[in-house]
Order: C-alpha cells, then structure tokens, then sequence
C-alpha cells in the first residue's frame, strides 16, 4: 500500500500544515521561514497509508524539532542534528559491546538521552486527535481550518505532462553535451565557445549561446584546477549504503572554505580523520575537495 507523509508545525497560534514542498525546500537551503526566525518549533511527521487515492491508516506519528536561525533557515541546524545523532547512536552501540569492564560509563547514555530530548518530543493524545481530524478530513465544529505554512521561496508554475516529458527529453540530450564538453581541452573549449556564439548569432538559434556559457565554465574550471589559485571547497560526506551495496544516500556533514586547493586538501585530509568515526560496513566516509564553481551554493547555505 503506498505511503505518504504529511508535517505539522504547533505554531504558538495553533497547529499549521507544511506542505511538502516547502519542507523540501527547508531541507534543501532553498526556503525559510522568517516568522519563525531564532526559535526552536514542535513539529509533527505523519506517515499514512494511502488506498485508491486517499488516507486510510495513520502508520505513524512522530514529534520532532526544527532549529531556525536568524533568517528562518534550518538546514544547518539539520546537518548538526544528523552528526550529533550518529555520534551519539555509535557511542552507546559501542558501550554496549565492552565487556569485562569494571567500570559503567554512562556518558554515552546520557548524551543519547539528551539528544532525544532536544530533538524528539512525544506529541499528545490531542495532538493526534487534531492531525487525525485533518488526515481524515473529520474537522470538529470547534475548531478553526488549519493554516498553511507559508515560505519565502516562489511557489513554481504547474508542471504539465507535455513538459515534463520535454523536460525528460532535453536531459538526455544535455548529458551528451555534458560529455563531449567534459572530454575537450581548455584551448578547444576556448574555440568552441566562440564558434557558439557565432552560430547562434549566423543561425538565429540562441540555444547556442547556453553551450557557449557552459564551454566557458567547463574551460574556467580546467584552469582552477590547473593552477590550484581561487576559492576551493573541501567537504566530507557520508554515504548510507543500502543491505546490497547497490545504492546509497549520501549527505554532507562538514565542509570549509579555503584559498587555494593546497589549502583545501589540507583541510579535507582533517575533515576526513575528524569524521572517520563515522565509517562502517554500512557506511562510507569520503572526502572531496572542488572548485568554487563546481560546489553546490545549497551545501554552504
């Protein structure tokens, strides 16, 4: 049966509905929420199960936390939550594996019970009976409409099928760009670029103009890597590998900002040892280091 998940914030003027999208959009340092901005919010995921388009079974309620700061943005606050969740898991899985120790040590415990306390809540009977009304669309006289969360992120124009399926299309087509740009070197690059731009100025046909920014870019890059000279990302991600290894879920957990790419591998080479705690057989631990133009703008949201 499918499963959807539907989020909740208990706003101090009442409960609030999130819509998926703006929760993605928090997730991903794409959105915020600034009236919400500084403080600490009780919100509540609840996972449904779904049959011929409509709830039939709450599976589950969960109440957790979310952390803005002063723009109304929580996604930094949500990568320390997941290190500080790993670090504190691994610590009480390891306590609980030594034996023949006279000695308890109950600081991995306590810190796991104190991570559950700032980011786990167990939401009431009454909470559930409010989210179960709107779930089920059963809302009491008493009770006003829920409210939409509202984000600052622009609402995106609907997604026909006819241009979804282009969009599917032009993919395809701009990987295989994509390719014969990465295989060229800086001097074709450099040739290519210009005689874009004289075709889409000859042919009319503007689409030119956007291989001819992305032969530049590619050529930039080329150079950075070249000289090692301009502003460099090293960063360490953590890569949950699924019960075959065939697929993984991977998430940046640190990364910092450097003047040059000496100076970045450097500063991978401590990222990696400060997280290597984190490695398993289920999970990797890897260090990257990229050019500023190659770096996602959302990881250092």
């Amino acid at each position: 049966m499918p499963i959807s998940v539907r989020f909740y914030l208990f706003a101090p003027d009442g409960l609030q509905r999130i819509s998926q999208r703006v929760m993605e959009g928090l997730c991903q340092g794409r959105d915020a929420l600034p009236q919400f901005a500084g403080t600490k919010q009780k919100v509540a995921n609840a996972i449904i199960e779904v049959e011929n388009g409509k709830p039939a079974r709450i599976v589950n309620i969960e109440g957790t936390y979310l952390d803005f700061d002063s723009a109304g943005k929580i996604q930094d606050s949500l990568w320390r939550g997941v290190v500080e969740a790993m670090d504190t898991h691994d610590a009480l899985e390891r306590s609980k594996r030594t034996k023949g120790s006279k000695v308890i040590d109950l600081a991995p415990k306590l810190n796991r019970e104190r991570w559950q306390r700032e980011n786990r809540w167990t939401p009431s009977k009454h909470d559930i009976d409010r989210i179960s009304e709107n779930v089920f669309d059963r809302q009491k006289p008493s009770n006003l409409p829920l409210k939409a969360v509202k984000g600052v992120a622009r609402k995106p124009p609907p997604l026909t099928y006819e241009a979804k399926a282009a969009i599917d299309e032009i993919r395809t087509k701009l990987f295989a760009v994509e390719g014969k740009l990465e295989s060229l070197s800086e001097q074709s690059l450099k040739g290519l670029a210009f005689e874009a731009r004289r075709l889409a100025r000859d042919d009319l046909n503007q689409l030119w103009l956007g291989v001819a920014e992305a032969a530049d870019r590619r050529g930039e890059i080329l150079a950075r890597y070249r000289t090692g000279k301009g502003t460099w990302y090293a960063s360490v991600e953590i890569i949950r590998w699924d019960a075959f290894r065939r697929s993984g879920e991977s998430s940046s957990v640190a990364y910092e900002k450097c003047n040059s790419r000496k100076e970045a591998e450097e500063a991978a080479r401590k990222l990696l040892s400060a997280n290597a705690k984190h490695f398993s057989a289920e999970t990797s631990v890897e260090a990257r280091v990229v050019c500023d133009l190659e770096w996602n703008s959302e990881e250092s949201s």
